[in-house]
């Protein structure tokens, strides 16, 4: 069921990485969240079923570290071009041109 929902989740967001915070996905992102701690716990197991929910989700293009510092630096750089583009920083949730920079400002407007 979860799994369902997050490849949605990637089709409108273009990634993985589901807020916990917010009201709309949070049981998806405390499950998000409890499949990297599964990874972390269970990786040196390598456990037939967990083994096999885990290459699911690699397929999907899920990332079990996320390094949100280099990420953070890099969607600011994006902004600091799209506000010289465009004039301001009210980048669309769903920007087309970059999913990514879209998202991560919607995030950070939610935080």
């Amino acid at each position: 069921e979860r799994f369902e929902e997050l490849c949605a989740y990637k089709e409108a967001n273009g990634n993985c990485i589901v807020p916990r915070k917010c009201e709309k996905y949070k049981k998806l992102g405390n499950w998000v969240a409890q499949m990297r701690k599964y990874h972390k716990d269970l990786k040196k197991k390598q456990h037939p079923v967990w083994k096999n929910r885990f290459a699911q989700l690699e397929a999907l293009g899920f990332e079990w570290e996320l390094n949100f510092f280099a990420d953070w630096h890099e969607r600011f750089e994006e902004l600091l071009e799209y506000k010289e583009a465009n004039g301001d920083c009210r980048v669309p949730a769903r920007y087309e041109k970059n999913k990514k920079l879209g998202n991560w400002v919607s995030t950070v407007r939610k935080q």
